[in-house]
Order: C-alpha cells, then sequence, then structure tokens
C-alpha cells in the first residue's frame, strides 16, 4: 500500500526546456553549448553547483571565465540559467494540495540556489504561494542542500531515513530514468513520468499499476 509519494519537480510539477537554458548560454558566453554536448568542464561545473559544492557567486564567475573573448554581466548568465524554467500550472498546485488528503508528499530535486529562488519568487508573484515548501509537503529536500544529487544511490537513502518512511510504502516519481532505476534499488516504487503527459491525467494510472 502506497502511503508516500516523493515528486521531482522538474519534468512532473513543474514545466521545463532544457534547450532554453543551453541556448541562452551559448548566445551570453559566445561558446556553443548544447544539452546533449556540454563541454566537461562546464559539465562539472554544473555538477558542482547542483551539488552544493561552489556558490551562486562562483559559478557565475567561472562561466564568466569560460565565456569567449567577452565577459556577460552576472544578470544576463542569471537569466539563461532561469530560461528553463517555465512556471507553474496552478491547476498542478490544485492537484497536490488535493492528493495532500491521502498521502504524505515529498519533494526530492535536483537544483540550485538560483533556480530555488526563482521557483519561489514565482510561485508568490503568480500564484500567491510563499509556503510551498510545507504547505504541500511533509518535508522538501534539495541536492544542492544535501550535497548530493540524484541518481546517487546515497540521496535516496538519506531521504527515507530523514523522512522516516519505508521504501516499500513509497512511490517516487521522476522524468529520469536513470533516476527511477536508482531509486527502486532501495526497495522504493518508482515511475518515469514523461514530460509530454500531465502529471494530473498520470497519476492514478500509476497507482493502479502498482496494484497489478
Amino acid at each position: 500500500m502506497i502511503k508516500n509519494i516523493i515528486f521531482d519537480i522538474g519534468g512532473v510539477l513543474l514545466d521545463i526546456d532544457y534547450d532554453r537554458t543551453f541556448t541562452g548560454l551559448s548566445q551570453v558566453m559566445g561558446i556553443d553549448i548544447r544539452r546533449r554536448h556540454i563541454p566537461a568542464h562546464i559539465f562539472k561545473l554544473i555538477l558542482g553547483y547542483e551539488k552544493g559544492e561552489i556558490n551562486t557567486e562562483t559559478f557565475l564567475w567561472n562561466l564568466q571565465k569560460e565565456s569567449a573573448n567577452l565577459t556577460p554581466q552576472p544578470d544576463k548568465l542569471i537569466k539563461a540559467w532561469n530560461a528553463m524554467l517555465m512556471g507553474w500550472n496552478p491547476k498542478r498546485l490544485d492537484f497536490l494540495a488535493e492528493l495532500k488528503g491521502n498521502y504524505s508528499l515529498y519533494l526530492l530535486s535536483n537544483t540550485n540556489d538560483l533556480h530555488l529562488e526563482w521557483f519561489r519568487k514565482d510561485l508568490k508573484k503568480n500564484h500567491g504561494v510563499s509556503d510551498f515548501d510545507t504547505r504541500f509537503f511533509v518535508q522538501t529536500f534539495y541536492s544542492h542542500e544535501l550535497r548530493m544529487r540524484k541518481p546517487e544511490y546515497q540521496i535516496y537513502e538519506k531521504v527515507l531515513h530523514e523522512a522516516g518512511i519505508r521504501a516499500e510504502e513509497t512511490l517516487f516519481i521522476d522524468d529520469n530514468e536513470e533516476n527511477v532505476e536508482k531509486a527502486r534499488c532501495t526497495g522504493m516504487h518508482a515511475v518515469c513520468h514523461s514530460r509530454k503527459e500531465e502529471i494530473i491525467d498520470r497519476f492514478q494510472n500509476y497507482i493502479t499499476e502498482l496494484s497489478k
């Protein structure tokens, strides 16, 4: 019996388009950065930022340093970095509020300070939600605060332990197959949600499929 749901944010609850960010960074930095062909040193920089190994100032400084023949202003880098974030569908907020009556909800996201700041500002400005982490969820877990990221096995163990929940009573929903496969190694139920589908429409199917 599923008692707990652990949601990812991007691609599940929040619409995202990674290409917007890498196109934006390419334009601002004057170098070619594509999602599936990110230069190794820049990819390492992004992972370090998502794991909280470097702060925002250092992240932006390194992006400036990697830029070709120009030094882009931080505000332009921030705008490009946040370009992947498409905004919140208010129906999904209502969905979470309703779901909270039947399950204990948790959040586990690979994210960073700039994206988290954007999440919270957008929720407050456009949806009147200033308490997202506590209004809908028992606990929220962010990679840059945990100093680890999905699909590292330890992050799933840490979430289960800190939340005090049982893996076999928990459903994990993410849009990345590798993240889902690693979550299953803990004993959790896990499904890979397609960004092309609406979580509101698919959720009950996920629950039903587990009972077969």
